[in-house]
């Protein structure tokens, strides 16, 4: 309802302002998805409130979180590589 009423208003705010019909009808469209996808947003994070799940990290939390995460797989991959390395001397001698 909200993005209806937002492309509403904009339609007759560019009718006011002298645009063109493509123009009006563009500029409503946009309208209309910006304020759905906003609205949309504020309701998703509603939910997830109301529901008790888990709240998103803030940015910076999660980011430390995923290189954090990343040192610790790469330090658990050289170990796991170095173990499973032939020793030298050994191989295909083709």
């Amino acid at each position: 309802m909200a993005g209806i009423a937002a492309m509403g208003l904009a339609a007759a705010l560019g009718i006011v302002m002298g645009l063109n019909n493509t123009a009006v009808f563009t500029s409503s469209c946009v309208v209309f998805v910006a304020v759905s996808l906003w609205v949309q947003s504020r309701v998703a994070k509603s939910r997830t409130r109301l529901q008790g799940l888990p709240q998103p990290l803030p940015d910076g939390v999660a980011l430390e979180r995923t290189v954090d995460l990343t040192a610790e797989r790469t330090t658990e991959r050289a170990a796991e590589r170095s173990a499973e390395q032939l020793p030298s001397g050994e191989g295909n001698a083709a």
